[in-house]
């Protein structure tokens, strides 16, 4: 008699049931150089396992007999409301995995209302990817590059193209070091360009948005940079990169409209702390003065929950929504986030918490960290 057994966790199933199936599935269809742009971290990724390490290891303590019958899982962020605590963090060339590239990104992100934040080295025309998604609360990530004026230039399409905020990415005044992409000598395909830039005739293996020109990142910025870009719009300006609470004091004398705990999934300095760790004081420093948001290392619903007993207002997603892009396109992003949002909905039913707001409220009496 054969005896019969489950599917072990390295199968691959035809429906995905968690956010990291969409990772083995797009494993398996995408070339493996571009897998791995996608997938790889700094160094030797050690904090692009923490990210993980580090969620894994909070601990839940439910609260019984609690009326979790209706639940509320909408924010306010920057004045707009949206569905859910969860939006999509910057990540370039979305073309690389499917054809639809950010258009089609975007359209999942207004289908489930939340907001997405379009990377400045996006693969479909910043205007473009407005006016075909149809999303009318996309935010627009860009660095503060050595040239002021392309800088400069970038905001003002953006605020004719109808973005609601600029996000600002702090935190790198250099690129980190890649190693996966300089071992296979990774380059961008003929079809995929940074669309709202010039060609140059360059390849950088380690990153290919240093391929781009005009987009020399500039290792003398201060925070007076950053008081120059606010006087340059009148968007909220969100600063994302904050991985020490000492830079919470000045963020905020600049006025800024938010800040975004990040480590960039890992893939600039590593050995760098991870967002959940470091995450209690930068909220502390906050306050609650202006929204933060987190992201890196972001996969369950319980992740969600956690972060906002810790003091996030919302998570950004970033690798899991080019794996769902590349498996399914907008459908697959919208199925992808969709299992993160139910496994929410769980994680609260059975922590006793009815609202966003909730959650806050009960932080003490609902986690535990080592």
């Amino acid at each position: 008699m054969v005896e019969r057994r489950g599917p072990s966790e390295t199968d691959t199933c035809g429906t995905p049931v968690k956010i990291d199936d969409f990772s083995t599935l797009a494993r398996a269809k995408l070339p493996s150089d571009v897998f791995d742009y996608i997938d790889g971290g700094a160094g030797d990724e050690i904090t692009s396992r923490a990210n993980r390490r580090d969620l894994d290891e909070i601990r839940l303590l439910p609260l019984c007999l609690r009326n979790v019958s209706e639940l509320d899982l909408s924010v306010t962020l920057l004045g707009h409301s949206f569905r859910f605590p969860v939006g999509f963090s910057p990540t370039a060339f979305h073309r690389l995995v499917h054809e639809g590239g950010e258009v089609s990104t975007a359209r999942a992100a207004g289908a489930l209302g939340i907001p997405m934040v379009v990377s400045s080295m996006s693969s479909i025309a910043l205007e473009d990817v407005v006016g075909d998604s149809g999303h009318e609360k996309l935010w627009f990530q860009t660095y503060i590059f050595k040239d002021r004026d392309l800088t400069r230039e970038l905001i003002r399409r953006a605020e004719r193209s109808g973005y609601r905020a600029i996000v600002v990415t702090v935190g790198c005044p250099v690129p980190g070091k890649r190693e996966k992409n300089i071992v296979n000598r990774f380059a961008l395909p003929a079809h995929v360009v940074a669309a709202n830039f010039v060609k140059r005739n360059a390849v950088v293996h380690n990153n290919p948005i240093h391929s781009v020109g005009g987009a020399e990142l500039d290792p003398s910025l201060t925070w007076r940079d950053v008081e120059w870009l606010r006087g340059s719009t009148d968007l909220p300006i969100v600063l994302k990169g904050i991985m020490n609470p000492a830079d919470v004091a000045p963020a905020l004398d600049l006025q800024v409209s938010g800040l975004i705990v990040s480590n960039h999934g890992g893939r600039q300095l590593d050995t760098t702390e991870s967002t959940v760790r470091i995450l209690p004081e930068v909220a502390a420093a906050v306050s609650g003065r202006i929204p933060l948001l987190v992201d890196s290392g972001f996969r369950r619903g319980t992740d969600v929950f956690k972060a906002i007993a810790l003091g996030a207002d919302g998570i950004l997603l970033g690798r899991p929504v080019v794996w769902a892009l590349a498996v399914g396109g907008e459908k697959g992003v919208v199925d992808a986030v969709g299992l993160l949002i139910e496994e929410l909905r769980i994680a609260m039913r059975i922590a006793g918490c009815s609202s966003i707001g909730e959650i806050r409220k009960e932080s003490a009496n609902i986690i535990r960290r080592n």
